[in-house]
């Protein structure tokens, strides 16, 4: 037999809660005080529990919990199992007050029975009776109420938490226990009187002519309950017997002499009874009805053959009980199924007589029974199962975290007896280089931990730092980093790196309430600090960041965390992206996104062509932000939505119709914050040439008002890459592993990122500070980095701007005011003046163009030679000079 969906679930979760049940069971019998838990610390050899060292943690953390009641945790795991297996429509029918009432129940039930195990049992093991939950209990309400207070009161919880939790009624109960008693007395008292009546009989002499006569409503003659009941059960068998037999058996004379009692109350008749009527047997004797003698009236004979319309009454019987054609077999609730029988037969009409044997059933009753509704069974956990998956789910703005990797527990996390003898190994090799120094903070993190060093009057920071290497070599460590300087305190850091090294995953920082609770649409994830804690950045803040770090440092998989915090932090309606990747492998993964300005990419020529756009939409925003009286895009939006929401939304000021065809300006919206990323900038930059420089410049040093904010990442820290232009512009930095102290300085100002330890191992230096701060970047996978973009692939489509990229592409980017070579000079708005000067002075070099327009050579240049195309000026002759050929006032 096949098993639905729904069933399959069910019986997992039941062998699963069992295994946990007898699991959790055997550790508790098996428990040894000198196996290794968490009570327990020291090196262990052999374990003695039966199910291992797991097991042994398991009965500890039981045991040192809840003491003696911990016995009954895997009684409550079966019971949780088998209730799930078994009803599941009800626990899906749990209202939230009813919920609620269970769980206040089990708290008091669990709280109140370890404070009276804690008060009145002994210890088990090296445990209180109670656990550490009774003693908690019982030790704060002990001085107030003292033991016989604290018993009471204690058992008042105890009851009531029952009450609560299982919605045992107590008054019932001992209703219930005072019932079975008074029955069991009276049942004493008449087996003693029958014992004693039967006495009496056999002392009293018996003749053979004697009769002696009993009257018929006697309570002698009259048959007991308990007899009716055995002679009507065995009538159910001999019945079922003559059904299969096709004969009908002949009636007890017990039964059929079975007094007639009359009453005017009148109670259903059960299935049972029906089923005798349609074989022709004799129903069992009810109070409330007339028993009549038992005879064929058909045939006038007991014991004829039964008809086959006995068959169909019993068919017709059973229809009108239940319909079994509407319960699924894949979900048939077994309990559901026998109650419907005795439902059924409360159901029935009442009635006052008792159809004979082999009597042909009242035409009327049956088609009267035939117009009632079927019996339609509670909706099955199959049925409310589907009808969920076919509910619309709630829509979330943005993905969830389960397409994350979850976060890797701790293995072998560093004790207390290692940090110390750490902590004393360090003093020891300080002194062999005579620095004392003591050390009075150690902080561990998952990748290093900080010891921090007080030294010794008179010694030097200068000292230590120049002695990082034979630490290394002497503490047997990769790297040493000393920080000279930690904000807030005296002393001086020493960054070991640990032996075990932990991974931080993306889901556990970003799952932090520093990410979920910042408000900043452009909050990033950077990673894990070295004591452990969330490091989180705002770009809004930076406004930009340059990323370098050697080839393998995990500088894209740190690119990466920061794009995914975005994307899990803002729709595309706050956030736009444009994506430079000239590697054409770390960033086109992110290809299609909602996100996106445009397409990832990977022609340098058309990375020019975005940053040209980039400058064009900072200028037009400025604009916009300068007519509507705002410094900034957070004052912009704000106006522009607070307009809309007012019923008189802002129209487009910078509204020019130039062609005569529009229908007027535009309502203005909400713009968003725009992010450029950039893999590898340098390459970038060899490619397309120096002036990207510049573009970068200009949009570094004007658009952060504006919402337009850069990352740069390269892995070739070198001065003709970062230059001092793009430093001077960009003060948040990232530093992962370099090779040497020249690339840190030149990434950080300062050294030591040459000393870090790879695979995300950063500094990252914060806007407004010169401390860099040491963080241990966040990793994620190429699948989830997949999960998420298709999440965000589902949601929506991408609004591409072809204006971004549309642009001829020409290797010679131009500034604003510039103009590329072969143009048209003339149009050049300096052109008229610089002739005017010319043709005044009467002397024509580039040198005095230059001075008197103050331009660059370049242009002053363009305008000389354009001068000479036009016939103002003669050529240059063999000294360079040249000769004005227009006379003075000659030119218009």
């Amino acid at each position: 037999m096949r098993l639905n969906g729904v069933q399959r679930l069910l019986e997992t979760g039941l062998i699963v809660s069992t295994a946990a049940a007898i699991f959790t069971l055997c550790a508790l019998i098996s428990f040894d005080p000198a196996d290794p838990a968490w009570t327990q610390a020291g090196e262990f050899v052999k374990v003695n529990n039966i199910t291992g060292a797991a097991g042994a943690w398991v009965a500890d953390i039981l045991l040192l919990s809840f003491g003696w009641l911990a016995f009954l945790v895997p009684a409550a795991m079966q019971l949780f199992g088998y209730l799930i297996f078994k009803k599941p429509h009800k626990l899906l029918q749990l209202d939230y007050t009813t919920l609620g009432l269970r769980l206040i129940g089990a708290t008091l039930f669990i709280a109140s029975a370890s404070a009276i195990s804690s008060i009145n049992f002994d210890d088990i093991y090296t445990f209180s009776s109670g656990g550490v939950v009774g003693d908690i209990v019982a030790g704060a309400m002990m001085p107030a109420f003292n033991f016989t207070g604290t018993s009471i009161l204690l058992l008042c919880f105890f009851f009531a938490g029952i009450t609560l939790l299982t919605g045992v009624s107590w008054v019932e109960a001992v209703d219930y226990l005072g019932e079975k008693v008074v029955n069991f007395i009276k049942y004493l008292i008449a087996k003693f009187k029958q014992r004693k009546h039967s006495t009496e009989q056999a002392k009293q002499p018996i003749y053979e002519s004697e009769i002696i006569e009993v009257p018929e409503n006697s309570v002698a003659n009259e048959p007991s309950v308990e007899r009716t009941e055995e002679v009507v059960d065995t009538e159910i068998e001999r019945a079922h017997n003559s059904v299969e037999s096709n004969q009908v058996t002949e009636l007890e004379e017990g039964l059929q002499n079975a007094p007639k009692e009359v009453d005017n109350a009148s109670k259903p008749l059960k299935l049972k009874d029906k089923l005798f009527s349609a074989v022709g047997k004799k129903p069992e004797p009810q109070l409330g009805t007339i028993i009549e003698p038992s005879f064929n009236e058909d045939s006038q004979e007991i014991g004829a053959p039964v008809s086959s319309d006995v068959f169909d009454e019993l068919d017709h019987i059973l229809e009108q009980e239940i319909n079994f054609s509407a319960i699924d077999d894949e979900s048939l609730d077994t309990v559901a199924a026998l109650n419907a029988l005795d439902d059924a037969a409360v159901k029935e009409e009442p009635t006052t007589t008792v159809v004979s044997p082999a009597r042909p059933i009242n035409k009327a009753k049956e088609e009267k029974s035939s117009h009632k509704p079927a019996y339609q069974p509670p909706p099955s956990a199959k049925e409310q199962f589907e009808a969920l998956l076919e509910a619309e789910p709630p829509t979330d703005p943005l993905p969830s975290l389960d397409l994350l990797d979850r976060p890797d527990k701790a293995k072998n996390p560093i004790t207390k007896e290692e940090l110390e003898t750490v902590s004393r190994l360090v003093e020891a090799k300080l002194l062999d280089f005579n620095i004392q120094a003591a050390v009075v903070g150690v902080y561990p993190g998952p990748v290093v931990t900080r010891f921090e060093l007080d030294l010794a009057p008179g010694i030097k920071v200068a000292k230590i730092t120049g002695l990082a290497k034979d630490l290394a070599r002497s503490l047997s460590a990769v790297s040493v980093r000393v920080v000279e300087v930690i904000p807030g305190k005296t002393y001086v850091g020493l960054e070991l790196p640990n032996k075990n090294r932990e991974i931080v995953r993306l889901s556990e920082v970003i799952n932090a309430p520093k990410f979920e609770q910042n408000a900043s649409p452009l909050t990033m994830v950077l990673g894990k600090d070295i004591a452990g804690e969330p490091v989180v950045a705002d770009l809004a803040k930076m406004p930009h960041l340059l990323v370098a770090g050697t080839t393998g440092s995990g500088k894209s998989v740190g690119v990466n965390v920061m794009i995914l915090s975005l994307l899990y932090k803002s729709p595309p309606e706050d956030v736009r992206m444009i994506m430079i990747d000239p590697k054409m492998l770390e960033l086109s993964v992110y290809e299609g996104i909602p996100h996106l300005l445009c397409e990832v990419v990977t022609d340098m020529k058309e990375a020019a062509n975005a940053l040209r756009w980039c400058v064009g939409e900072m200028e037009r925003r400025y604009k916009l932000m300068s007519a509507l009286g705002v410094r900034n895009l957070k004052g912009y939006n704000q106006k522009v939505m607070a307009a809309k929401e007012a019923g008189h939304p802002i129209l487009d000021p910078l509204f020019k119709d130039t062609d005569g065809m529009a229908d007027g300006p535009e309502e203005l919206d909400k713009l968003p914050s725009i992010v450029v990323v950039i893999d590898e900038f340098a390459d970038m930059m060899m490619i397309v040439g120096k002036k990207v420089e510049e573009l970068i410049a200009r949009i570094a040093q004007k658009a952060r008002a504006a919402g337009i904010h850069l990352v740069l990442a390269t892995q070739r820290p070198s001065v003709d890459v970062i230059t001092g232009l793009i430093k001077a512009n960009i003060p948040t930095r990232m530093a992962f592993q370099v090779s040497s102290k020249i690339d840190s300085r030149t990434i950080l100002d300062q050294q030591g990122a040459e000393n870090l330890l790879g695979m995300g191992d950063m500094l990252y230096l914060p806007p407004g500070t010169s401390v860099p701060i040491r963080v241990h970047g966040a990793f994620v996978d190429d699948h989830e980095v997949h999960a998420v973009v298709n999440d965000w692939k589902a949601r929506g489509k991408p609004n591409y701007i072809e204006d971004i990229l549309c642009g001829e592409a020409t290797e010679e980017i131009l500034l604003p005011g510039e103009q590329a070579e072969g143009a048209d000079e003339e149009s050049d708005p300096l052109y008229d003046e610089a002739v005017a000067f010319v043709i005044e002075t009467g002397k024509v070099s580039v040198s005095s163009v230059q001075r008197k327009l103050r331009v660059g050579y370049n242009r002053a240049a363009r305008l000389v030679e354009q001068m000479e195309m036009s016939g103002v000026v003669s050529a240059p002759g063999h000294n360079g000079a040249r000769e004005v050929l227009v006379p003075k006032g000659g030119a218009n």
